[in-house]
């Protein structure tokens, strides 16, 4: 048995595995997710010989520390720069669609948080729904009514909504969590059993129903020989559509894609459609992370920092940092 501190870190995707690096060197971590992979939005959808990464698309590096982890995971064919053709249609016009360089997980998105995970304590398929502070210790309580306890912190990396039913009331910075809002986002996944070239490889929309597509299967190490369209809906359109019957959401993107690429996709062999409902960050306390010195408390996630991949794992750097000097 371990005389080290214990932490828990709720949560496996990219502020999770953050914060873990920061503090597993020093303490006894576990980190725990209620999904069976680890990633969060950085996921990847399998059907057969199709994969899609239906989260995350893609993201971009601007701080040197996160350029450090990410040369690392280059170095390991983890991760590889995205140089495809990138289009935005603005205004019934194909332009440029500029921003920072883009980089993707290899061979797909997850691969990028795997190679983060690695030998780190992290176990799945567990839902934490509430923690609680018993004898100067926290224990957690899971959805199937079992407990762990003999925490002497926790990170929380919930989305707000649900982070605000997991930390309780006392947690100082609630308010920041109660007022955070995230919007959804329905991502629809299509199959073509032979490469289509469409004359991008990703196309941003600024009207209609979709907000954004690609060609996954043109992202590095992926299978060309087929075409794997991810569609994402722009985000008011998922707010206002999304407890509406999934098969005519499904249908109105696939028109809208139609329409776009100027194939029939209704006899595609392969189609999905996923609901994030905690995607793009409408409003967030624009701090780093929320943190509770008393309780040894902390919140992170990429909607403190306005969203993007860097975003979340600056927030868990910064969580695993506050962490780290309450318990020295």
């Amino acid at each position: 048995m371990s005389s080290r501190p214990k932490i828990a870190i709720i949560g496996a995707g990219m502020s999770g595995l953050s914060a873990a690096h920061v503090l597993a060197p020093h303490y006894d971590v576990r980190v725990l997710d209620k999904s069976r992979g680890i990633g969060g939005r950085m996921s990847t959808r399998y059907a057969g010989l199709y994969e899609f990464d239906h989260g995350a698309q893609y993201f971009t590096v601007k701080g040197a520390e996160f350029r450090k982890v990410i040369e690392e995971a280059i170095a390991a064919n983890a991760a590889a720069p995205w140089t495809g053709r990138a289009l935005y249609l603005k205004s019934g016009d194909y332009v440029q669609d500029i921003g920072g360089k883009r980089y993707v997980g290899t061979p797909r998105m997850n691969s990028l948080p795997k190679f983060l995970a690695q030998n780190l304590n992290i176990t799945l398929g567990g839902r934490v729904s509430a923690i609680q502070l018993m004898d100067h210790q926290w224990t957690l309580g899971f959805e199937t009514g079992e407990t762990q306890s003999g925490f002497d912190a926790v990170i929380c990396t919930a989305p707000p909504a649900q982070a605000e039913h997991i930390l309780p009331a006392s947690f100082s910075d609630m308010q920041s969590v109660k007022s955070a809002k995230l919007q959804a986002c329905f991502a629809l996944m299509i199959a073509l059993p032979e490469a289509q070239d469409f004359g991008w490889d990703s196309l941003r929309l600024d009207e209609g129903p979709i907000a954004w597509m690609a060609v996954n299967s043109a992202k590095p190490n992926r299978n060309a020989d087929v075409s794997c369209l991810v569609i994402h809906a722009q985000a008011m359109w998922s707010e206002q559509h999304q407890e509406v019957d999934r098969d005519w959401v499904q249908s109105q993107l696939i028109e809208a894609a139609r329409q776009i690429c100027q194939i029939d996709l209704h006899g595609a062999a392969h189609i999905a459609l996923h609901r994030w409902l905690y995607a793009s960050v409408e409003s967030g306390p624009a701090k780093d992370c929320l943190f509770d010195p008393k309780l040894k408390l902390a919140a992170c996630g990429d909607w403190c920092l306005g969203g993007r991949v860097e975003g979340a794992w600056r927030s868990g750097q910064a969580a695993g940092a506050k962490i780290l000097s309450a318990l020295t």
